[in-house]
């Protein structure tokens, strides 16, 4: 059985209905679509979250709202997706649609064209996510190396424990873990992973970055500034003696060419450590410490395990189940957007050039239908490590996070931590015992009592 435990044949066979094919929703249908399930993410920021916004859309529970809408216009067109707009637009959720785009998005299904990857190149226009073909498998080579992806631990994996354990160490709370603490945590963190210990208080670097996701939200309307000229003179400056240790100190043994652009690969991982797995982490210590039995369950892993020893907290699996639960329960990534770059055939259907495909990953992580205790925490469901293309927390196919292993050790390193030093007590949101999560757990906003453990 899968990880999410595949929708049964049942579903797709009853009544004779076809489990390939993409039908068209009506204009309506289409109207609801977009608005449920697009617009929320552009409101909310697709780089830099909005602090206001996602407030707002908490209150307004509108990622509820978009699986509903999704299940019912799903349950009248069964298939592996829908055409929107007269085909310019197609949604998917189907899992054997959902591997083609993904499996292709480094050729034929693109990242590098559309609005989101507009907006994405004005802090990055030569990452590895807005590369294809040949640039795509010449970055990919470099981000493997340094990131070390094919190997559960990182090289420097002792390294990054030492600095996680000093980091936590650090933290000075007065009776309240909120989260500037933990954006501060991950802050120091992921510049002494990825620069070294002489980053630590590099804060211009890590506010440049930010400004320019934030400016990148508004998609229309974006140049070259100085804060990009001078965002990226830091990093070269960074680059001339790399500290022993840093991330950056492996690029000197890493493939790369002219075409790798090894500068312009850094930001997508600040981010992607500083923001996203802050984000994530914050919220699986939020649902781990509200439920006394999974917080329990937790603690025995944790008791019989070495924190400084990174096989040990490799192996924490329950722990990393949270994490991994965390992340596709909340997706910081709420949609993936690609573009046919030329004809051709998906399920049966006939798309064109430049056609939008949209994979919206906050109706499939919570899909009723394919997802069993979709609004549950079920920690043991990622001890199957087969791949669900569903899930995309960190992506599939061809342009999955080539960090993956490194974003789980980390992770798992600082939750480890902070339940060794802390005794926290979730006060803000409440989240109650045995009921199915909330859709929406605005990060920002969640607060808990701490005291320290000894």
């Amino acid at each position: 059985m899968s990880v999410a435990e595949a929708e049964p044949a049942a579903r797709e066979e009853a009544g004779g209905r076809a489990a390939d094919g993409l039908p068209a929703a009506s204009v309506p249908e289409s109207v609801r679509i977009l608005v449920a399930g697009v617009l929320p993410s552009v409101v909310r920021g697709l780089f830099s979250p909005r602090r206001r916004a996602m407030r707002w859309l908490t209150a307004l529970n509108t990622d509820r709202r978009a699986v509903r809408t999704l299940s019912g216009i799903r349950d009248r067109h069964p298939g592996q997706g829908v055409r929107l707009l007269g085909g310019r637009i197609v949604v998917l959720w189907g899992p054997d649609a959902l591997r083609e785009v993904l499996d292709r998005s480094a050729d034929l299904y693109a990242s590098d064209a559309g609005a989101k990857a507009k907006g994405m190149s004005h802090f990055q226009p030569d990452a590895l996510t807005l590369s294809r073909g040949e640039e795509w498998r010449d970055r990919r080579a470099f981000n493997e190396h340094v990131l070390a992806t094919s190997e559960r631990v990182h090289p420097f994996g002792d390294r990054f424990l030492t600095v996680v354990a000093d980091e936590v160490g650090r933290l000075r709370l007065d009776g309240e873990l909120a989260w500037p603490d933990f954006e501060r945590l991950f802050d120091h963190v992921t510049l002494r992973v990825i620069f070294g210990d002489g980053a630590r208080e590099d804060h211009e670097l890590t506010d440049l970055l930010e400004e320019l996701m934030a400016e990148a939200n508004r998609l229309v309307g974006l140049k070259e500034s100085d804060e990009y000229h001078e965002f990226y003179g830091r990093l070269e400056r960074r680059l001339r003696e790399p500290e022993p240790g840093s991330l950056i100190a492996r690029f000197a043994e890493a493939p790369q060419t002219d075409t790798t652009r090894v500068v312009q690969q850094i930001p997508h991982w600040m981010f992607a450590m500083r923001d996203t797995l802050g984000a994530n982490a914050y919220r699986a210590l939020a649902v781990v410490v509200a439920d006394p039995a999974v917080e329990g369950r937790v603690r025995d892993e944790l008791a019989g395990a070495d924190l400084g020893d990174p096989a040990a907290v490799a192996g924490v699996g329950y722990l990393e189940g949270c994490l991994v639960e965390a992340m596709r329960l909340w997706p910081t990534t709420p949609l993936l957007a690609r573009e046919v770059t030329r004809d051709t055939e998906l399920a049966g259907e006939q798309l064109e050039e430049g056609t939008q495909v949209m994979i919206l990953n906050g109706f499939n992580h919570r899909d009723p239908e394919a997802v069993a205790d979709a609004d549950r925490l079920r920690p043991e469901r990622w001890s199957d490590e087969a791949r669900d293309y569903r899930f995309n927390h960190l992506s599939n196919g061809s342009q999955d996070c080539p960090g993956g292993p490194m974003v789980l050790f980390l992770g798992k390193a600082v939750l480890a931590r902070m339940l060794e030093r802390f005794r926290l007590r979730l006060a803000e949101p409440e989240l109650e015992t045995g009921e199915p999560l909330p859709h929406m757990l605005d990060f920002f906003r969640i607060r808990f009592d701490a005291e320290e453990a000894r």
